[in-house]
């Protein structure tokens, strides 16, 4: 696959992952913790159905990867849940343990921070470690902490969260970003 059809199909990936910032967005304006967490039960079932079936039937298998195919990853392809299922999964857990504000910003974080870092690390990364770079993990850091210093009163210490987090989104530990980000991100912040 040519670098130019690689970082078109990861700006459809992160156009997707930016627009799901309308929830966190939405339990920001609402306050409504109950509404927001029975919406992302019901996607999360929805969406880790789907990834069951298409595990176990192959009919599903092929109509799920003959439709979405060209946005999943290698291992989504094959016996993995995709980002999008895992994304959710941990937005549950976030919604339904931490009060809203520290689980707002572990929401926007994987809404925005992290499609920040993959854009400009496909577009311009030049210095590369651990499968990442700085010129995008510099974009994960500011963009957390434009949203650390615009929907909280962290300041500091929200700061630091912001500059842990990025660290984490770094490491090759082996768990998706989309599942450690949230939870860790509110946990974080709710100890601060």
């Amino acid at each position: 696959m040519t670098n130019s059809l690689l970082i078109k199909r990861e700006l459809e990936r992160k156009a997707i992952h930016i627009a799901t910032v309308v929830i966190p967005v939405f339990y920001a304006v609402t306050h409504q913790k109950e509404l927001v967490l029975n919406i992302l039960l019901i996607l999360m079932a929805g969406f880790l159905l789907v990834d069951v079936l298409r595990l176990k039937i192959s009919l599903v298998r092929k109509l799920f990867l003959d439709i979405f195919g060209p946005l999943l990853r290698e291992k989504e392809r094959q016996n993995h849940l995709t980002g999008a299922t895992l994304l959710l999964i941990g937005w549950v857990l976030t919604v339904a343990i931490f009060k809203e504000k520290p689980a707002v910003v572990g929401m926007l974080f994987t809404s925005l921070a992290d499609p920040a870092a993959a854009i400009v690390g496909r577009l311009w990364g030049k210095n590369k470690f651990w499968n990442k770079s700085l010129e995008g993990s510099t974009a994960f850091y500011f963009t957390a902490s434009f949203i650390i210093l615009a929907f909280t009163n962290y300041s500091w210490g929200g700061l630091l969260v912001a500059l842990a987090i990025t660290v984490l989104e770094m490491l090759p530990i082996g768990i998706d970003d989309n599942l450690t980000i949230p939870v860790i991100t509110a946990y974080l912040l709710s100890v601060i």
